[in-house]
């Protein structure tokens, strides 16, 4: 039987094994934090929605004691460039390399042979295929899924559909589509007698991130298809596009817009009415976590991988759908975020 002296005797040694164990773990926090890593950072392209995720890296490089070196692409989604920005950063032989890969299947020999002297992280878009160690970013089926659903509530009864793609050599394009296409096929019966709502899909209409040919797209289903009810744009840049050709059309809130990602001109048609929704990322939170999870890797090695799935790491930031009754309250949180990066940055510069 314990006596009180043998209790208490216990419990002090117990709580000296807390301090000792938290102070061993503190300890060895800052010495990673101390070990100066090297990281390239190669976006798919260089608009708006680029450099917020380079932004989110530069946080991340900041937090996690890495020097980082930002490669956009001169052209949105363009693999020349993006290939000759990877190859450049990869001369330099940094720690470990982000990239979003512009077409998967063409950068996954380049990563392959990257990956023997640095790790490699995708975001975004994944290259599921190569070496990489771990993929950032949304599930894309699932994002596809969504927007279906969202353009069957911004067209219930059905009708022709026009579909607004960068290039499908993107993998997270390839998924988006697959999602898109199997929801807007589910077919839903409302009741015994009513037949569910039948929606057509004119095109899936490419424009390797060259704006003009998205609008003249857009002005070519305009033209052969009087009738559509219903235009989807799958980049971030498709939501102002569409707005500004349909509006000098005068067709702007004739046909139902669907869109993805968070340019100022697409929360404002959403606010005017003129969008039925959009499907938001987190393009801050895929930079920020890419970098974090490329000095994780890099200073713990193979410890932190699992040991099944090839050793490699998936995380999923989740996509949103954003319409006029939540736009508030989304355009809330952006702004409590940019806050804090704000406040942070002064800490920074008044150290």
């Amino acid at each position: 039987m314990l006596t009180k002296g043998t209790f208490w005797g216990a419990v002090v040694i117990a709580l000296v094994a807390v301090v000792w164990y938290r102070s061993q773990i503190m300890s060895d926090s800052a010495g990673m934090l101390k070990q100066g890593l090297r990281v390239a950072f190669v976006t798919g392209g260089s608009g708006p929605y680029w450099q917020i995720t380079a932004d989110g890296a530069q946080a991340a490089a900041a937090d996690y004691n890495v020097e980082l070196t930002v490669a956009m692409p001169l052209g949105s989604e363009n693999i020349e460039h993006q290939m000759q920005n990877l190859l450049q950063v990869a001369l330099d032989n940094p720690d470990g390399i982000v990239i979003s890969p512009v077409d998967a299947e063409r950068l996954t020999r380049s990563i392959n042979r990257i990956s023997d002297k640095s790790i490699v992280v995708t975001f975004d878009s994944d290259a599921p295929f190569s070496n990489r160690q771990s993929y950032i970013g949304t599930n894309n089926l699932a994002a596809g899924r969504l927007c279906a659903e969202l353009v069957k509530e911004a067209i219930p009864d059905g009708g022709k559909v026009a579909v607004l793609v960068a290039n499908l050599s993107k993998y997270n394009l390839v998924e988006r589509k697959q999602g898109f296409a199997d929801e807007l096929a589910r077919k839903r019966i409302v009741s015994d007698e009513a037949d569910p709502a039948a929606y057509e899909v004119i095109d899936y209409l490419l424009d390797d991130g060259d704006d003009e040919k998205c609008a003249e797209n857009i002005r070519s289903v305009l033209s052969a298809n009087p009738d559509v009810k219903c235009m989807v744009g799958m980049n971030a840049r498709h939501g102002p596009i569409l707005i500004e050709v349909l509006s000098e059309a005068g067709k702007l809130d004739q046909i139902k817009l669907v869109t993805f990602d968070d340019a100022p001109e697409t929360l404002a048609g959403i606010a005017e009415g003129h969008v039925h929704a959009t499907v938001a990322q987190d393009p801050y939170k895929y930079g920020y976590e890419a970098v974090r999870m490329l000095a994780t890797l890099c200073r713990k090695g193979e410890s932190e991988l699992p040991v099944v799935g090839g050793g490699s790491v998936s995380v999923t930031v989740y996509a949103d759908a954003i319409r006029k009754d939540n736009l508030d309250e989304y355009r809330d949180r952006v702004q409590v975020r940019k806050q804090a990066i704000a406040d942070s940055d002064e800490k920074d510069d008044a150290a």
